[in-house]
């Protein structure tokens, strides 16, 4: 704990202090800050700063490189920051340049996506592992397993509460009105419209469109963004005396009718839409699909981009029952980690080795940025071996038909939602040699170009 304490402390110090914080946040393995005066950081510093896997600064925020520890490392600076974590800022403090076009979505995407990662990783996991029992022939349907089989369906069946929560922090929108969006989309009259065909809702005349909404993405989050717009243009003209009263009632029953008949529906083609433009790209490019998502993965996440594949995942997973593109994610991975055991293996200085070798077992496990950040980029040879062995891997993904059937964290310890629910076990067969493929190639070809291309 003093460690990490000290390592907090280091780090405020070295973005200007705690005056100089506008917001502090964090993600899987960064400590991310927005600051008032850039001036007063120091990013070579925060570079080299031990404890820390490297620094950058991208859209005006600045990222610290923690690892797997890096939750233990933020509640430290709570302390020291107060009212300015997770996403507080001050009323008198600068606001930070808004962020515009891509890297705004890009922000939008993660934001919402990364805070119900845990629920969807845990029932995704649960499902994996009643599907490799189902493998040896035990029925995981009834019985002592339901209770199982209930806990693994629950993450997507009311994904959109979650997404609805998550989106509210986003847009800054009470949660409970949030809530009563997509309780909306839920409602059992829509939800059992769905099952007999009726069009039981109607307004004006006009009858209410219905769709499967349980399991979707995109209608709940274009209801609760709608709300956030609605709620503040109605909270701009209503006296103080009657908001309370007036601005919440009056925000749902504008947005919920607007929703079921306009934006939910639009968020429902899109996910139909995204999910069969996957699977025609894969059926129509077939393996040169693969290697090029594959290749371009390592600078895909090495740009912060990589969250914004989630929503393609998730609703892939919600409506065809499970994604194409997680088992490359799987394979960029494993690539980092053979990679960065590869670079290990030729590296003389004990540090560097000690600090590959961490880092290829984080991109094991499924965090492959400190590989990225620590190895990968400063020695470039490493990165050149990465993106190869997993265009390599990506490919022989899609040739084998590799699916996966929930959405994780893409590493060694999702091997179970890599099991086909109907028992068959070709398909866990099959990612297992994607990804063995994969690490390999990455490690030798990283072993074998370490240091070639480096200035003498």
């Amino acid at each position: 704990m003093a460690d990490k304490k000290e390592l907090a402390a280091r780090v405020l110090e070295l973005v200007g202090g705690a005056d100089n914080v506008v917001m502090a946040t964090h993600c899987i393995t960064r400590l991310r800050f927005n600051l008032k005066d850039d001036s007063k950081a120091d990013l070579e510093a925060l570079k080299t700063l031990d404890g820390a896997l490297g620094a950058q600064v991208k859209d005006g925020q600045w990222q610290v490189i923690i690892g797997a520890s890096v939750g233990s490392v933020y509640d430290e600076l709570e302390p020291m920051l107060g009212d300015r974590m997770g996403g507080e800022v001050s009323a008198d403090a600068e606001q930070p340049e808004l962020q515009k076009g891509s890297a705004r979505v890009f922000d939008i995407i993660t934001g919402i996506f990364s805070a119900i990662i845990p629920a969807l990783v845990a029932g995704g996991i649960v499902k994996g592992i009643l599907a490799a029992i189902a493998a040896f022939g035990i029925d995981t349907g009834a019985g002592d397993f339901a209770i199982f089989n209930m806990i693994s369906d629950i993450p997507f069946y009311f994904l959109p509460f979650l997404l609805a929560m998550s989106t509210a922090d986003k847009f800054r929108v009470n949660r409970s009105l949030a809530l009563c969006v997509a309780g909306s989309l839920m409602y059992p009259t829509i939800v059992n419209a769905v099952g007999t065909g009726e069009t039981p809702l109607a307004l004006f005349g006009f009858a209410v469109p219905i769709f499967s909404y349980a399991d979707s993405v995109f209608p709940v989050i274009f209801g609760v963004i709608g709300l956030s717009f609605v709620y503040r243009a109605i909270d701009k003209v209503v006296p103080d005396l009657f908001k309370l009263v007036v601005v919440p009632a009056l925000s749902l029953a504008i947005v919920i009718p607007v929703n079921l008949f306009v934006l939910a529906p639009i968020g429902a083609w899109c996910g139909l839409g995204l999910a069969n433009g996957i699977v025609w790209l894969f059926s129509t490019l077939g393996p040169v699909a693969g290697f090029l998502l594959g290749f371009f993965m390592p600078l895909i996440v090495l740009f912060g981009m990589h969250q914004s594949t989630s929503p393609i995942q998730i609703s892939n997973i919600a409506t065809l029952g499970y994604d194409y593109l997680l088992p490359i994610s799987f394979c960029h991975n494993l690539a980092e980690s053979g990679a960065s055991f590869g670079a290990a293996l030729r590296m003389t200085d004990e540090k560097l080795k000690s600090a590959a070798m961490t880092c290829a077992f984080s991109a094991f496990m499924g965090i492959s940025e400190p590989a990225l950040f620590t190895v990968q980029v400063p020695n470039r040879t490493p990165l050149i071996a990465a993106m190869i062995a997993d265009g390599i891997g990506g490919a022989l993904t899609v040739v084998l038909g590799a699916k996966c059937f929930g959405f994780v964290m893409p590493g060694i310890t999702s091997l179970p939602v890599y099991a086909d629910p109907s028992g068959n076990p070709m398909n866990l067969i099959m990612i297992v040699v994607c990804i063995a493929l994969t690490w390999v190639i990455s490690a030798a070809l990283s072993f074998a170009l370490y240091g070639r291309f480096d200035k003498k």
